[in-house]
């Protein structure tokens, strides 16, 4: 009787002893809890690539754009003062007639010059105009919604236009210009259309003579002559450099 109640004894130990074990091992299974004043490693995290800027692609070393008829801005031989102040109205309709892929008279010209005159008059604009009311003319006359006035002027910005089929109209303070065929000592302030380009001069319809068709500017003086009107001749060489694109 005895050896039964040691039995019993020894076998109530073993199975408290192999429950208290058997706890203690579910328990250590646990995840541990994160420490949140650990700071991670982050060392074998890659960095995002930078983004890379979109390349400018190259030009080509000489473009014209072709289809633009030519007309003087007194395509009559009338040189009296208002048409010696329409070189604005003369080059936006330049690029009107190209757009429309027109041919232009010089009676078509004459009529077209008169006309929108007439309606600048009527709203409001001066006989000189800057880049952007240049902009808004054309916008609001014509409806070329294309338009936009840039003040991001340099050779290679003007090439970078011309090369994507774009015209380009410059205001320019007309004297530094230095075009013999001007009368003497030339405008004042002036607008001119640029459509192509070579490796030295940009190819233009001037406006301002009759023999400005397809006139070619040494690039540098060109670009040493963009100035916008100012509001006053006197200061017109201190004027932004300005284009206006027609894209």
């Amino acid at each position: 009787m005895r050896k039964f109640w040691v039995l019993i004894s020894i076998l109530v130990i073993v199975l408290a002893v192999g429950y208290f074990f058997g706890v203690r091992n579910f328990d250590s299974k646990e995840e541990p809890v994160a420490n949140s004043s650990v700071s991670p490693d982050l060392s074998s995290i890659a960095p995002s690539p930078t983004a890379e800027p979109t390349p400018v692609p190259p030009i080509p070393s000489r473009y014209e754009i072709a289809g633009f008829s030519f007309q003087s801005q007194a395509s009559l031989g009338n040189w009296d003062a208002l048409h010696e102040e329409a070189c604005e109205e003369a080059s936006l309709i330049l690029v009107q007639y190209w757009n429309d892929s027109k041919s232009l008279s010089a009676q078509t010209m004459e009529d077209e010059i008169q006309a929108m005159i007439a309606w600048e008059n009527q709203n409001g604009y001066s006989q000189d105009l800057t880049a952007k009311q240049f902009v808004l003319v054309a916008k609001n006359y014509y409806d070329i919604a294309s338009a936009s006035a840039s003040y991001d002027v340099t050779i290679e910005s003007i090439k970078q236009e011309i090369a994507q089929n774009h015209p380009v109209v410059i205001p320019a303070a007309g004297r530094l210009l230095g075009n013999p065929y001007f009368t003497a000592p030339g405008p004042v302030y002036h607008m001119l259309v640029i459509i192509g380009y070579d490796a030295n001069t940009f190819i233009v319809q001037d406006v301002g003579t009759r023999r400005g068709d397809h006139y070619r500017y040494n690039q540098t003086i060109l670009l040493n002559a963009i100035h916008e009107w100012t509001g006053d001749p006197n200061t017109i060489e201190s004027g932004k450099k300005a284009m206006i694109v027609f894209n």
